[in-house]
């Protein structure tokens, strides 16, 4: 595994030291490792990884990668490409042995994955910096949510998926080399509103659904004050014919932030703000260069909420930029003489 990054994780008993692979923000273990780990022969580790597939719980593709590795057949070296299963197929397993030392692991990794990612090794700093971004309050901003989080916790079961998700968030700003975290220029003046009491009448609907599903109480969704109409009508404002919030990337952005950070509702902001955020993209998605779904996921709207809410006041701007450049925009119609 020489050309991977690799980690060792040792057992708190000392029975067990694991030369870990630590790629593409997770970390993967062979069938013989896993075995090892739990204390398992290989054909039981065989028999619960084939049970995590079979029953839906995981998909095969995402979480199985071939390494190619040395290791002593006899009394030669052979290199061979030897699959590997990453952190949720190990954490799966782990539940199903009940073992003691996969909790260790568990943890172990969850450590390794933050300061991961939180060091910069997922982060391409020079192009941070090509940005003009100040790279401190990114990593700040991220240590902070997952700490304050509960992420890293040690009874925290999803956090390597989150920290992956926040990874691959995160690293989706290196794919679009023309693209700059500066304030996005494109006009779009027909821009759909979302009124004030078409969101309140959806987020009733929405808080009976969770309701019915235990998920939320009465508190949820109330309006507080005047804050979501302001919220709403903010968006919408600007002098003469020049708009503050001229294109839907601006407007959702700033809506989700709005929302967020002011607390116009008794409970359910994040929830609330996320639904309106993707229920206004939506309702523009002529404006929009890719469908809403391919646009934003589950996971980076749920990253992007929990930024925002740990967010400081002054890093407004870096929120709003960040949200922004997750939203690709119709290129305008160029006029032909």
């Amino acid at each position: 595994m020489s050309d991977l990054q690799v980690q060792i994780f040792t057992s708190q008993d000392g029975s067990a030291q694991l030369e870990v692979a630590l790629d593409q923000e997770t970390v993967w273990l062979s069938q013989a490792q896993l075995a090892e780990l739990f204390g398992k022969d290989v054909r039981t580790v065989n028999e619960h990884i084939g049970n995590v597939f079979a029953e839906g719980e995981l998909g095969r593709e995402a979480t199985i990668r071939k390494f190619r590795i040395v290791r002593q057949e006899g009394k030669r070296q052979v290199r061979r490409e030897i699959d590997h299963y990453n952190l949720d197929v190990i954490i799966s397993v782990g539940y199903r042995v009940k073992s003691q030392r996969g909790v260790q692991f568990r943890q172990w990794a969850s450590r390794v994955l933050k300061d991961h990612l939180v060091q910069g090794y997922t982060l391409n700093q020079r192009r941070l910096a090509e940005r003009d971004i100040d790279q401190k309050q990114l990593f700040d901003l991220l240590s902070r949510t997952l700490t304050n989080q509960g992420l890293v916790s040690a009874e925290g079961e999803a956090v390597a998926r989150v920290i992956s998700d926040y990874a691959r968030s995160w690293s989706l700003l290196q794919g679009y080399d023309e693209q700059q975290l500066a304030e996005i220029g494109i006009k779009q003046p027909d821009m759909r509103v979302l009124l004030l009491d078409e969101a309140l009448a959806a987020i009733a609907k929405l808080k009976q659904t969770l309701i019915s599903k235990g998920e939320a109480t009465e508190l949820f969704g109330q309006v507080r004050g005047e804050g979501l109409a302001s919220a709403l009508a903010t968006i919408e404002q600007g002098f003469g014919d020049e708009l503050f919030y001229p294109n839907v990337a601006s407007r959702a952005a700033h809506l989700l932030y709005f929302v967020i950070k002011n607390h116009p509702l008794a409970d359910g902001n994040k929830r609330c703000g996320s639904f309106l955020f993707l229920w206004y993209l939506r309702r523009n998605q002529a404006l929009l260069a890719k469908p809403v779904e391919q646009l934003i996921n589950d996971n980076t709207l749920v990253a992007l909420a929990l930024l925002v809410a740990e967010s400081l006041p002054d890093q407004k701007t870096l929120m709003i930029r960040l949200i922004e450049h997750f939203i690709l925009l119709q290129e305008p119609a160029v006029d032909e003489d």
